[in-house]
């Protein structure tokens, strides 16, 4: 969370700092708020060019900022900020003191008159802090998810409520045309592909399957996914990559991981539960994440495996066909033996979710399963085996148990 505190030029810096001390140093240990203070007289010295959005809240410090407040918005994106994409809540903090209060009603005011929603978190430092968690948590959501054709067939309890997520969390859903990405692959210039291809093969610890012909439909695979994100404004993305496969011979598997470390968050097989426990690990963990099946458990350990992981996440990768159809280009994994979280989120509308914390202790390789493998030491039988939610589960490096369960309690969401 980013906090901007506004003062007028009559205070310092240390004025804000002592005056305000126990509640900076609250939003710094409970919201994790990175704090910044900014004075009337030193806004020169701001690049307010390359300001694109307004900070999660705006502390309203004293009385007398009201112009620097409206000086910094003319230097955002206005119309972005009211595109379905940008569109949030401008969230301000006022307790009162050294007239905050009545210049945080000006500025509410002046939102209003833009048709921006504006809201003002006012009362104790205990009220102020347990308002900003709760919104931060359900405000982080926000974003554009583009569907890229309907979930695939097996897929029958793994869809969500498309107005339930746009109301609760402010989660915008498109539909596109499987067509669209078909007809875009076939205008991707090769020489762009190429250079991708190149690249991904450097990168690469081997290349076993796959021709260099299936490296570069692979790279216009994701090249055609990417620019239609670009085109639709998409934070997130989920495919029915199988119909891509049966179209034009090629797979998605590549395109997936590649946007996933570009920071687009990219799952596969329509499967929108996993994509939005995906997105929920990139904003609250700053976390790419790893969507997987559960493939072999015993009493004691849990494998899991999927043919498609971003590449950040790994130590090495080795490209492969993909599993199931032997076509295209997947990737072979091999993941860091070291401490991860294995999460899901899901229901119709968001009711209940499973977490826990394992360590990594072998990544396997076997032909039966999809390319990549880990094995966690965590026995997932009575979860998955008896109250699991749906197929695929996501996986992220480090320890995110708390800061998730302090999410879902703060959204009344249910443990499994």
């Amino acid at each position: 969370m980013r906090i901007l505190i506004l003062r007028s030029s009559f205070q310092t810096d240390d004025f804000v700092r002592n005056e305000y001390a126990d509640l900076i140093q609250r939003l710094e240990n409970e919201c994790h708020a990175e704090i910044s203070i900014l004075g009337d007289e030193s806004v020169e010295t701001q690049n307010l060019a390359s300001l694109q959005t307004l900070p999660d809240a705006v502390m309203i410090a004293t009385g007398g900022v009201e112009n620097l407040f409206k000086r910094l918005w003319e230097a955002i994106d206005v119309e972005m900020m009211c595109s379905p994409l940008g569109h949030k809540t401008v969230t301000m903090i006022a307790d009162g003191r050294n007239n905050s209060l009545a210049a945080a009603l000006e500025v509410l005011t002046y939102l209003g008159n833009v048709g921006v929603e504006g809201r003002i978190v006012h009362g104790t430092n205990n009220e102020i802090i347990s308002t900003l968690v709760r919104t931060h948590d359900r405000a982080s959501l926000q974003g554009r998810i583009g569907l890229f054709g309907k979930p695939s067939d097996w897929l029958i309890a793994s869809d969500v409520d498309r107005d339930f997520i746009r109301q609760h969390f402010g989660i915008e859903t498109i539909d596109i045309h499987l067509q669209r990405l078909v007809d875009g692959i076939k205008t991707v210039p090769q020489t762009e592909a190429v250079k991708v291809a190149q690249t991904i093969v450097k990168r690469a610890k081997a290349v076993k399957e796959p021709t260099c012909a299936d490296m570069v439909e692979a790279a216009k695979t994701y090249l055609a996914i990417k620019r239609i994100c670009q085109e639709e404004h998409l934070d997130a993305l989920t495919i029915r990559c199988f119909d891509i496969v049966k179209a034009c011979g090629t797979t998605s598997c590549l395109a997936l991981a590649l946007l996933n470390d570009e920071g687009i968050v990219a799952g596969c097989e329509g499967d929108m539960q996993t994509l939005v426990s995906m997105l929920l690990a990139k904003r609250l963990c700053d976390k790419t994440a790893f969507m997987a099946n559960p493939s072999q458990l015993t009493d004691e350990t849990s494998m899991l495996a999927h043919c498609t992981i971003p590449l950040r996440m790994c130590d090495e990768t080795v490209i492969r066909s993909h599993f199931e159809s032997s076509i295209g280009v997947a990737i072979q994994g091999l993941l860091p033996l070291t401490d991860y979280t294995l999460f899901k989120w899901g229901g119709p509308q968001l009711d209940r979710y499973f977490v826990t914390e394992a360590k990594a202790i072998e990544t396997p390789y076997s032909e039966h399963f999809c390319r990549t493998q880990i094995t966690l030491k965590v026995n997932l039988k009575p979860y998955l085996l008896q109250h699991s939610i749906g197929n695929h589960h996501v996986i992220i490096r480090g320890r995110h148990a708390e800061k998730i369960r302090r999410f879902m309690q703060a959204n009344g969401v249910t443990e499994c």
